[in-house]
This record gives structure tokens, C-alpha cells and sequence, in this order.
């Protein structure tokens, strides 16, 4: 498990803009012996490619593949912004948890984030809160017994496609994922197991905790659902645009 010091956890900052957060992140990062600091500017470009804000208030930024060379070893870190920053203009970021990602060592606390997003109040709670242990114990601890699913029927026009990337679903390939479904009129779900998520939402993606290997069953319903299930099924074989397993 990934784990976080009180040195890797800024509370009560307050940067001037989505730049300077960024930075600021990115600084913890340095200081704690993760990152190059030259990975900082990886991190600002990546934004251009792809917005890393969830929702909820919390902003995800990292840097961009071909730059994982400036990582030193696996870490993240957290910047506590009370009075919040602007990340775009219908965003606003309370919680930025910087991410420097050589493995999937990552991907536990993105799991237990992605659960946290669904508690408003404890979200809430940790971008207020005055206590690092709090945010430590959030973002690393073990997650919440869930509750037993309720078995899902099998879509009739449900497709199954096995994930090749290497580190599974998280945030880079979800988004691709997302983007690719939402140029389609169709609802589309994604299925792993009795876990089914939003094609169309990145959270619910993410909450699938995919790993690399896994089953996915794809199903579609509207107009144009056997075009999206076709660029969907193709897409994620071919890697979603990021690192997969031969």
C-alpha cells in the first residue's frame, strides 16, 4: 500500500490560481524526494491534454507518460485549498492530490478516493479539516466493507473485452474511455464482475477498480448502441492510449 507522511500533506494553502496549485503540489512532491523538478512542468502540460479535476471538489494532476523518467519513485501528495481555486471555469478544487506514478502503487488510493467522492460531507470535512492524520487515514487506510451487490442480468447486446493496460483503469485511459462515449447518443455501461459503472462518467469508471487482465462486458442501448460497443470494444484493445501488456 502506498503510503503518505504529514510532510507530503499541505493544509490551509492558498494558492493564487490552478498554476500555482499545481506547483505547490508539485513541490511537496520534490521536497519529499519523488519528483525531478522538472516533472512540475509535465504536470501543467498535462492539463492542456486532459482536465484532471473529479468532481467533488478534488483535482487529480500528474504528469504525462513519456516523463515518468523524472519520477523518482512512486508517491503522492496533498494540498489542502480551504477557500478553494478555480480549475476551470464550472470547478472549483478544495482537495489537489498530486500524483507521481512509476507502478501501480497508486492505484489503492485512487480506488479509496474515488469511494470517498461519493461522501460529500467527508469530502467536505477533509478540505476543512485541520488535522493531517485525518486526511492520511482517508486517503490510505483499508476502505469500507461494501455492501453485496445485487446481481446484474447479462445486456443482450453486452460485449466482453480483457483490459491489456498495464496499470489497469485508472484516471489517463478512464478519461480516453469517457471521451469516446460521450461522442455517442447511446447509455453505455461497463460491467466487471456484479460491479457495473457509467460508461459516460469517469468516477464510476474508476470506482470499477479494473486491474490489468480483467474482463469488461461492454453494453449499449440507443440508436447507435452496436457503433459505440464496436469503437469502445476496439479502443480498449487497443490500450486507450496508454501503456498495455503484449
Amino acid at each position: 500500500m502506498l503510503t503518505l507522511s504529514p510532510a507530503q500533506v499541505m493544509l490551509g494553502a492558498q494558492p493564487a490560481d490552478k498554476e500555482a496549485a499545481i506547483r505547490a503540489v508539485a513541490q511537496l512532491l520534490m521536497d519529499t524526494g519523488h519528483i525531478q523538478p522538472a516533472y512540475a512542468e509535465s504536470m501543467l502540460k498535462r492539463e492542456v491534454v486532459a482536465d484532471t479535476y473529479l468532481g467533488h471538489g478534488v483535482a487529480i494532476p500528474h504528469g504525462l507518460p513519456e516523463d515518468r523518467d523524472l519520477i523518482l519513485k512512486t508517491g503522492i501528495a496533498v494540498l489542502q485549498v480551504p477557500v478553494g481555486v478555480a480549475w476551470h471555469p464550472d470547478a472549483t478544487a478544495h482537495l489537489i492530490i498530486g500524483i507521481a506514478a512509476r507502478s501501480d502503487e497508486h492505484l489503492g488510493v485512487l480506488r479509496r478516493l474515488t469511494r470517498l467522492l461519493q461522501d460529500g460531507q467527508q469530502v467536505q470535512r477533509l478540505a476543512h479539516t485541520a488535522d493531517v492524520a485525518e486526511i492520511i487515514l482517508a486517503l490510505t487506510g483499508e476502505p469500507p466493507a461494501e455492501s453485496p451487490a445485487s446481481p446484474h442480468p447479462t445486456a443482450v447486446n453486452e460485449i466482453a473485452v480483457t483490459l491489456r493496460n498495464t496499470h489497469g483503469l485508472h484516471a489517463r485511459p478512464a478519461t480516453v474511455f469517457v471521451r469516446l462515449a460521450k461522442q455517442f447518443q447511446a447509455a453505455i455501461r461497463v460491467r466487471l464482475g456484479e460491479r457495473v459503472a457509467d460508461g459516460k462518467s469517469l468516477l464510476s469508471l474508476l470506482q470499477l477498480g479494473a486491474d490489468c487482465g480483467a474482463t469488461l462486458y461492454l453494453s449499449a442501448e440507443g440508436a447507435d448502441a452496436n457503433a459505440a460497443l464496436t469503437t469502445l470494444r476496439d479502443a480498449i484493445q487497443a490500450g486507450l492510449e496508454d501503456e498495455v501488456q503484449g
